[in-house]
């Protein structure tokens, strides 16, 4: 399709200096420089053609708009407080956007902003913007060597944080971080006696910093430095979670994040008259979190309502059930907490109870099929919605939802089934970070018939973008690549992994796997990095192997497939444990697991006491076996296995803040047990 390109006056002069002719791709299909404008490439009609303009703009419309719609609230002593409409949004920019100016940070520096969702986090975030700088996310579970890393790497001026907890963090690395002007608390009191003398006047309390910028005439500057902005200028670092070593400070520019809310807006249209309502929960450092929650949310003219900081720890559904959100996106390891709570209230209903249920089940998934594409439901479909469908999704504060999707990690596809046969289609998003969270949904009415690929596709790629596979293999399956508006400027300060990702025709290679079905719909079958090469030359994809024994063996909580370079495949599991108040799990075994191992005839409820028991051992040898028979080829079989004590977790360093595996930690964490598997090599 012919393009035209789009770049400022100043920025083709930047351009034409910083233009070198032995490294042409530098600074016009990539830059690794986040001062610099990159050229936006747009399309001559149809999807990708709009006009680029920055986030600060499409804000001010957005806002306009919806003016008189409530925008924030956020839950203070136990109560909802609604901190704004929607035409007092762009002022409470402002009122960060003067301080920044005030206190002297430099045009372009970034501001790391670190602490729970709330209004204070989402006018940080687009009031640095206003102000011409980077507002840059790190993650709350981040140790402060972590903390250093991004903070140093982004060349952060200013922390906005939203507790004493994470301030003790930064007072210990302060002194290595020469650039660090000053840190901000919006939900704490200064604890002054623990801060050394000659920082207490570079640390603020939120209101203290917000009156500094009344106290001086800036609106000169303000207006100079908005109207600096550029579509092709980055407008945020996000530090990817990092499974295989530090994180990368992906760049994304203001077109990127504007061009992929437009789309995703064309696409989920509110159905009726009601207000749109989201919840904001997910870490707001996440860039599906930033798009849905800061960019999304006045772009859809929602009413976005601030979850408690434990909303992972349990308080998740409280919240949902109170506001009743029309839109939900959620990470699997959501579903798959509600799956399990679930399976606990179903079994403590009564024989009644469950015929009812188990008969609604059993046409759920064919009355979802035939209710998403305008045919004849099953016989009583509609009975069955008002005995069990409706009163589980009320029970989950999703009864209004109209868009239910999960992203940033694969979900088990027996979970994804099961909320199916509930008359619950769970969207399968599918992006990164470096295409600016979103390249693939996979809506319901994409597929022509009810099979595997209606239950697990991510569906097609959004609208004016485009999808390929690199390199497939005899059963299509390749390294999954794109192209548009939405791909990312680069990696800050790393020139070769952006050469890597990014080819000279524009195509983002992502280092997944998988293969496209004659509809377009695409279907992940792995990751090139995780892919396991054996002794024998066999590719073997984990992740397929991990769910299906997720899928058999019920009490397994986490599992991980070992056998690069390896004569057959091992496999390390842990079961699944009860959870601390914190969501961290105890020593003690899931009710769940205890039950089955009663069933066995064995008393054991710790992962010790299961190892050592025989009946526990032929239990799971036997799952595992009938796992292999579902394998596609020997290869792939399973020829041993090892109960590890605990389980993954982002505290115990096995799950990035986005609970994905990090497969070399579990393997270094766990070597002398991998290497007991390996001992009879005879196999």
């Amino acid at each position: 399709m012919e393009e035209k390109v789009y770049i400022s006056e100043e920025g083709m002069r930047q351009l034409l200096q910083e233009f070198d002719a032995k490294d042409p791709l530098k600074n016009v299909l990539w830059s690794t420089n986040y001062k610099m404008e990159l050229p936006i490439r747009v399309k001559k009609s149809g999807p990708g053609s709009e006009i680029p303009i920055t986030l600060p703009e499409q804000f001010k419309n957005d806002c306009t708009q919806f003016a008189k719609k409530p925008a924030l609230s956020v839950k203070r002593n136990n109560k909802w407080q609604r901190k704004q409409h929607m035409k007092n949004i762009i002022m409470n920019q402002c009122n960060l956007q003067r301080p920044l100016i005030a206190y002297g940070i430099t045009e372009m520096s970034a501001v790391n902003i670190i602490g729970f969702n709330a209004p204070e986090w989402h006018i940080s975030f687009m009031g640095s913007i206003h102000a011409h700088n980077l507002p840059v996310g790190i993650y709350t579970t981040n140790n402060p060597d972590a903390c250093f890393y991004v903070s140093d790497h982004s060349e952060c001026e200013l922390v906005v944080a939203d507790t004493k907890e994470q301030l003790r963090k930064y007072l210990k690395i302060w002194d290595k971080l020469p650039r660090l002007k000053g840190v901000v608390l919006y939900n704490d009191d200064i604890p002054t006696s623990e801060i050394p003398e000659q920082r207490r006047s570079q640390v603020f309390k939120w209101k203290d910093f917000i009156e500094m910028g009344k106290k001086a005439d800036l609106m000169g500057s303000v207006l100079e430095r908005v109207s600096k902005l550029r579509p092709g200028n980055c407008v945020t670092l996000i530090y990817t979670s990092g499974t295989t070593g530090n994180p990368k400070g992906v760049m994304l520019s203001h077109d990127n994040y504007v061009f992929t809310i437009t789309q995703q807006k064309r696409k989920y249209v509110m159905q009726g008259t009601g207000e749109m309502r989201l919840v904001s929960y997910l870490p707001l450092s996440h860039v599906v979190a930033q798009l849905i929650d800061i960019i999304g949310f006045a772009r859809w003219g929602a009413h976005l309502y601030f979850a408690n900081p434990d909303a992972l720890q349990g308080s998740l559904i409280n919240t949902l059930k109170e506001v009743r959100p029309t839109l939900f996106f959620s990470v699997p390891r959501v579903w798959e907490k509600i799956y399990d709570q679930m399976q606990q209230i179903a079994k403590s209903n009564g024989a009644i109870k469950t015929k009812i249920a188990n008969w609604a089940k059993s046409i759920g998934k064919e009355g979802t099929f035939a209710q998403t594409h305008g045919l004849k439901p099953p016989l009583c479909f509609g009975l069955a919605d008002k005995l069990v469908y409706a009163n589980v999704k009320k029970a989950l504060g999703l009864d209004q939802a109209q868009y239910m999707i999960f992203g940033a990690a694969p979900l088990s596809p027996i979970i994804r089934e099961y909320f199916l046969t509930l008359n619950m289609y769970l969207i399968n998003g599918y992006g990164m970070s470096e295409c600016g969270g979103v390249q693939n949904m996979a809506d319901p009415f994409h597929f022509d018939k009810f099979d595997d690929l209606f239950i697990n596709s991510t569906g097609k790629p959004m609208e004016g973008t485009e999808l390929r596979i690199d390199n497939p293999d005899k059963d299509g399956n390749g390294e999954i690549c794109y192209r548009g508006r939405h791909i990312f400027m680069g990696y800050f300060k790393d020139e070769d992994s952006t050469r890597n990702t990014i080819d000279s025709n524009r195509w983002l290679h992502s280092g997944d796997v998988g293969k496209i079905d004659k509809n377009g719909n695409l279907m992940i079958t792995g990751r090139i990095k995780e892919l396991i090469i054996t002794a024998g030359g066999e590719n073997v994809a984990p992740v397929l192997i991990e769910d299906e024994v997720k899928k058999n063996i019920k009490i397994v909580s986490n599992c991980m497939v070992i056998g690069d370079k390896r004569k057959y495949l091992s496999i390390l599991l842990t079961l699944k444990h009860q959870l601390a108040p914190d969501g961290q799990p105890t020593e003690k075994l899931n009710e769940d697991v205890i039950a089955v191992f009663k069933s066995l005839g064995s008393s054991a409820t710790t992962i010790e006491q299961a190892k050592n028991d025989k009946a526990i051992t032929n239990y799971l040898q036997q799952l595992i076996d009938e796992t292999n028979t579902k394998v596609i080829s020997k290869a792939q079989y399973i020829r041993k296995w090892s109960l590890i004590p605990g389980d993954f977790s982002v505290d115990g360093g096995e799950l990035t803040p986005t609970l994905k595996l990090k497969r070399r930690v579990v393997e270094q964490k766990w070597l002398s047990e991998i290497e007991k598997m390996y001992q009879d090599a005879k196999l």
